[in-house]
């Protein structure tokens, strides 16, 4: 039976993989991929946290963990760690998969590291649980907020990880997510990869607002609102969706949180 994890002590920062820029205690700036932070309200959906139990679906390093953390919320933050399995793309002729797939376990295992370097930065909290979007464990328990940070694109089956982490949800869920190339309002999962190039390795879908809405919809959370953003990846301005919905029929599993 899972439990919470128990805390690393990691004090090396070449142990460590950040993929948010993060502004840590005692350290200072730590650049990432992404910077959120300039834009990270709307990022959230101008949600408020504060009093509220979240859970941060794939944390990574937590930015948005102890963003949320610092406003106010008890936060869950879950994601894999090195025994789980990142959703590759299983391409036949794709002869450097397997050496590929353990290199992401050895970033999966510097990304855990970096939320624990983190964790103590901020004096945090915040628990976590680690294992798969698909099978998320009863001893999460209830929460009022979840949030899915950019992670759907890159999952087998979206649907899925909502499924299993909604039922913990009492009020909201927030999910982002690329905008995409499409001009189509229609609830659109497009799926990218292609045989002929082998690409991409780990992202599946471009996966439209309007399908997370009629998803999330199904789930019980039908009053939604759709808010188009910018962020930064690697200095660049990319546009970005965030779906807040508001539960409106369905039950959540007993509260029975350790």
């Amino acid at each position: 039976m899972r439990d919470f994890a128990t805390p690393r002590d990691i004090t090396r920062m070449e142990d460590c993989y950040f993929y948010h820029t993060m502004d840590l205690p005692g350290i200072g700036r730590i650049e990432g991929d992404w910077n959120l932070l300039p834009n990270i309200t709307e990022y959230l959906g101008h949600v408020s946290f504060d009093g509220k139990r979240v859970l941060d679906v794939g944390c990574g390093a937590g930015a948005l963990t102890f963003y949320m953390e610092q406003h106010g919320a008890s936060v869950v933050s879950y994601d894999l760690d090195k025994t789980g399995d990142w959703d590759m793309v299983p391409y036949v002729k794709w002869e450097q998969r397997l050496n590929v797939e353990a290199d992401r376990k050895t970033i999966i295992d510097r990304l855990n590291n970096a939320y624990w370097l983190s964790h103590k930065a901020f004096n945090s909290k915040a628990k976590v649980v680690y294992g798969s979007v698909y099978d998320m464990p009863d001893l999460i328990g209830a929460v009022d907020i979840a949030v899915y940070g950019s992670v759907l694109l890159h999952l087998r089956d979206p649907f899925l990880a909502l499924q299993n982490g909604l039922r913990f949800v009492r009020d909201t869920v927030i999910v982002a997510d690329l905008a995409g190339d499409s001009e189509t309002s229609r609830p659109y999962l497009g799926f990218l990869p292609d045989a002929k190039t082998l690409e991409p390795k780990d992202t599946w879908w471009n996966l439209r607002p309007q399908w997370v809405v009629r998803a999330i919809g199904v789930l019980g959370f039908e009053d939604t609102e759709i808010i188009i953003h910018t962020q930064q990846y690697k200095g660049q301005t990319v546009y970005l969706y965030t779906v807040v919905g508001k539960r409106t029929h369905g039950q959540v599993i007993p509260a029975n949180p350790r």
